[in-house]
């Protein structure tokens, strides 16, 4: 039996004078902390790190044994990280490490107030990574005397169209001498056109190809100015780049996040409301747009391409390669518009979605398939492409017929092969060879066939232009302009045939009539 104080002072000197001397049970250390006695806290909050070592891992990752000693550090470590700044860093960082975002914010910023300089700058990189930039930018202006943050805090103002905030910060630049920066803020012309009623914006269009009448041209956009550098790096790398001899690019321009309304995370596809582009004086002046945000999974819609800010050469190239009419050779979602039926007729360069089975006498089967297989010059009289199966002839050309691609010599032949693309009992997507692409993986080579294909029928299946997309996102709404967009797609179709007029019977010009992309 040992006598213990109860008065709250003299139990707080007992059990400081216990554990000065190292003679303190676990008794008496679990009464002093259901006492709330702060030195009989920190005595089992650093006993339970040394034996633990859980200054890491959250309870639900430690093994099983751990689990009830790992708990207790958790409730002790919170009751001193509301006056200990240490341990409330030392929290934040657990949790942020575990991805418990909620949590990491909560206590950076309890650490931060407890006067823990780390914390503020961490706090606002985890803003900024979350696209919290609203919460990020106080935090930010608190500290823009110091270089580093003043270019965060302009980078930020950039994203979001704070044109009020730019032009406050830019002596601060001047003064630090940031020619560098201020130099790329000039070349982007950021904030240097007019800037109408939210979104409209005066479109710097400067062409960075000496082939001014190149059909196939692009106007990229970026949030911010790291992004821009990414776009310019992009744009030189596709040049020497078989594919960039089809694609033309405008000087990448800035649009803020308050321009943009779009949805996007790491996991899905970017999406956007696309009637913004219908506000921009003048009209952009391009075939294709495209957009690079930070955070979401590139996609071309049509003829808007949509890119994060992770994306390398090689995803550029795939993504180009959907504007210039290829379709993904790694399956794509049941429901893909491509995937409900078999095809009426040719839609892209390297896929055709057909039957699996054909009826007919071979001639028959064959013809039809002339007639569907845009790639069916390129095959060779002897390599089969149908196979009899009872009364039926079966799609494919047979495993037999493949060269062993382990065999660096051989090439493999052009036929008809099965592609992830789509597969139901109904129909079977097929590409033109078994090699894998840029089409299946971004690292993938884009193939010296697929070239080839561009050279012989270069306009054959490219996306229609944005304006397409444009009079789609208005239709969608109800709005009547979207009429006027779609004649302007339609403009674009005449341009691409340099014809004095319109193709009225031409099956683009009508499936971009009939909303068919």
């Amino acid at each position: 039996m040992v006598a213990i104080p109860s008065d709250s002072f003299f139990l707080a000197k007992y059990i400081e004078k216990k554990i000065t001397l190292n003679d303190i049970n676990e008794e008496e250390i679990a009464y002093a902390i259901k006492a709330n006695i702060k030195s009989a806290i920190y005595y089992r909050f650093f006993q339970l790190s040394d034996i633990n070592k859980i200054n890491q891992v959250k309870p639900s990752k430690q093994p099983k044994e751990f689990n009830q000693q790992s708990n207790e550090w958790f409730y002790l470590a919170k009751k001193l990280a509301h006056t200990d700044r240490t341990i409330a860093f030392e929290l934040a960082t657990i949790y942020h490490i575990e991805d418990d975002i909620e949590q990491a914010v909560f206590w950076y910023k309890k650490a931060a107030k407890l006067g823990h300089k780390k914390s503020s700058y961490v706090l606002i990189d985890l803003y900024i990574a979350e696209n919290k930039l609203l919460e990020a930018k106080p935090l930010l202006y608190q500290l823009k005397h110091q270089p580093q943050e003043l270019n965060k805090l302009i980078d930020l103002a950039i994203t979001l169209g704070d044109k009020v905030l730019f032009n406050e910060l830019l002596p601060l630049l001047k003064n630090l001498k940031q020619s560098v920066l201020i130099e790329d803020i000039k070349k982007y012309k950021i904030f240097a056109s007019k800037l109408l009623t939210s979104p409209q914006q005066q479109v710097n269009q400067q062409l960075l190809t000496a082939d001014q009448h190149c059909q196939n041209s692009i106007q990229l956009f970026a949030t911010n100015i790291a992004n821009l550098y990414q776009l310019t790096d992009l744009i030189k790398e596709i040049k020497q780049h078989k594919i960039g001899a089809y694609v033309c690019f405008n000087q990448p321009q800035h649009i803020s996040v308050k321009q943009l309304n779009c949805r996007y995370d790491e996991n899905a596809p970017i999406t956007c409301d696309e009637t913004i582009w219908s506000k921009f004086t003048p009209e952009i002046n391009s075939r294709y747009l495209g957009v690079m945000l930070n955070k979401g999974g590139a996609n071309v819609n049509n003829g808007i391409m949509y890119l994060d800010s992770s994306d390398d050469i090689n995803v550029f190239i795939h993504e180009i390669s959907h504007l210039l009419g290829f379709i993904d050779e790694y399956a794509l979602p049941t429901q893909h518009r491509v995937c409900k039926k078999p095809q009426v007729k040719a839609f892209s360069h390297n896929i055709v979605i057909l039957k699996p089975f054909y009826e007919g006498t071979k001639a028959e089967v064959l013809a039809q398939l002339k007639n569907q297989i845009p790639w069916y010059i390129f095959i060779d009289k002897n390599t089969p492409l149908i196979t009899q199966v009872g009364n039926k002839w079966k799609l494919g050309t047979p495993k037999s017929h493949v060269f062993n691609e382990t065999n660096p010599n051989k090439i493999s032949p052009v036929g008809l092969f099965r592609a992830e693309t789509c597969k139901t009992e109904q129909l079977q997507a097929f590409k033109p060879i078994k090699t894998i692409t840029n089409l299946r993986y971004f690292e993938a080579p884009f193939v010296d066939l697929y070239n080839e294909f561009l050279v012989t029928n270069p306009n054959g299946f490219i996306m229609p232009s944005y304006h397409y997309n444009v009079a789609k996102a208005l239709f969608n709404k109800n709005n009547s302009l979207g009429t006027q967009w779609l004649n302007k797609s339609l403009i674009e179709e005449q341009k691409m045939n340099n014809s004095q007029s319109i193709k009225v019977n031409s099956s683009r010009y009508n499936k971009i009539k009939l909303g068919g992309y």
